[in-house]
């Protein structure tokens, strides 16, 4: 049965440790060094992989001696925490024996830290759709990291039977000009911003890709494109833009901040879909590059 297998490490600090960019980045380099101890062309593989990647990472997170997310430097004498989930069984495996290989030492930017302790939990995804409740009718999300979201590579209707056989063919491998001769390609373009309909697809993916417990996702979905809206930014949303190395000019832009949203014309059984989709999003991040901490949330029922 399918599952997300999460490995929270927690790791002390002796030496100060400067990243060269946004700390996710490092966490994503840890992650498949640890692979590589194990399966080198495996970690190749996964890493050129362009498909739907089965994991995702925080960035490095401050438990002392303050809380906060790492952006670029952690100081001496520090205890952070770094968490990967999984959700491929093979790749769950592999990581496991790596545990075993690291010694319990990670190479943090050419300083030598200590692994004090690994916390594994494994949620299954019939768990995550069967525990819990519908969304409410009004909620709210802090998205804790920068996040941003890809529009479709082609503008057209997500519904139309030519663009479902498209996106089917595709994820099977198969090497597809586009859905039809009306089709208008727009690069997939990427969208600082928390539209609804875009994260919501976003996160059924990942359910789709990984999962076993079949839900009525594409009604679902196409109920919350037309029902979900936003309600406000009780705080406002801020963007930021991190640059993967200092010496490049290749930068992405995300947004961060809590939305709140707003349900009109409920339905209890897509509701209850949903909520299992953004649980499982908590877990696994939602939007572009979850595998280097973007896009970490935080679900909240009362607004």
């Amino acid at each position: 049965m399918s599952s997300i297998t999460s490995f929270k490490f927690r790791i002390a600090v002796d030496d100060p440790v400067v990243f060269q960019s946004f700390s996710g980045f490092a966490s994503c380099g840890l992650f498949y060094s640890l692979v590589k101890l194990v399966d080198e062309d495996f970690a190749e593989k996964l890493h050129s992989s362009k498909r739907l990647a089965p994991w995702s990472a925080t960035p490095f997170l401050l438990e002392y001696p303050s809380s906060r997310i790492v952006y670029r430097s952690i100081p001496a004498r520090s205890i952070v925490n770094v968490s990967f989930s999984i959700m491929d069984e093979k790749l769950s495996m592999i990581f496991k024996e790596a545990l075993l290989k690291s010694n319990l030492e990670v190479d943090l930017v050419n300083v030598k830290a200590k692994v004090i302790g690994v916390a594994i939990n494994t949620c299954k995804f019939s768990d995550l759709a069967s525990d819990v409740e519908p969304l409410p009718s009004k909620f709210a999300i802090r998205f804790l990291t920068p996040t941003v979201f890809r529009r479709s590579i082609f503008d057209c209707c997500q519904y139309c039977p030519y663009y479902v056989e498209y996106t089917v063919r595709v994820r099977g491998g198969e090497k597809v000009e586009k859905p039809c001769r009306y089709a208008i390609r727009c690069d997939g373009m990427l969208v600082p911003l928390p539209i609804p309909s875009l994260m919501f697809r976003n996160i059924a993916r990942i359910w789709s890709k990984f999962s076993d417990v079949h839900l009525d996702i594409d009604n679902a979905i196409k109920w919350a494109e037309n029902a979900i809206t936003i309600a406000g930014f009780p705080n406002g949303i801020r963007t930021i833009r991190l640059y993967e190395h200092p010496t490049t000019n290749k930068w992405i832009l995300g947004f961060m901040g809590t939305v709140r949203f707003s349900i009109r014309e409920y339905n209890e059984r897509y509701a209850k879909i949903l909520a299992a989709l953004i649980k499982m999003a908590e877990l696994t991040n939602v939007g572009v590059r979850r595998t280097a901490g973007f896009g970490m949330i935080k679900y909240f029922t009362k607004t």
